[in-house]
């Protein structure tokens, strides 16, 4: 009969809860990882968001023939809930880096992200008078 149970074959509880054991802490250190691709994805998510924002600005503004008076501000608030889009227009610049017969447009997009820091995007673009 002592022979018959030694041949048995299969795992033992023990085994099993080893097994069980070692799975958990796999799973438990992917965790991290998990957390921070939600976090990254969102973030993502939003400098596209701000990106969008900041480029209608600057597209609108190339379209337009003039600006009057100059230099000119804008500020746009709570654009899809979050973000605030300043536009600034100028003919010259104190340091010499608009060539003369040109506009500088400055569009910014600032927003406050979900870990609660302020994030900022600036686009740069110049135009022929």
């Amino acid at each position: 009969m002592l022979k018959r149970l030694q041949d048995k074959k299969g795992l033992s509880l023990l085994e099993v809860l080893v097994a069980m054991l070692i799975l958990a802490f796999g799973i438990l250190g992917l965790a991290p990882m998990i957390v921070t691709t939600i976090f990254s994805n969102s973030y993502s998510s939003e400098v596209t968001k701000a990106n969008v924002i900041a480029q209608d600005k600057i597209e609108f503004m190339q379209s337009l023939v003039y600006f009057n008076p100059l230099p000119w501000t804008e500020v746009t608030n709570n654009l899809n809930g979050i973000f605030t889009r300043s536009t600034r227009v100028d003919v010259d610049s104190t340091d010499g880096s608009v060539p003369s017969g040109v506009y500088r447009i400055k569009v910014t997009v600032n927003w406050t992200d979900k870990a609660g820091k302020t994030r900022t995007v600036n686009y740069y673009t110049y135009k022929m008078r």
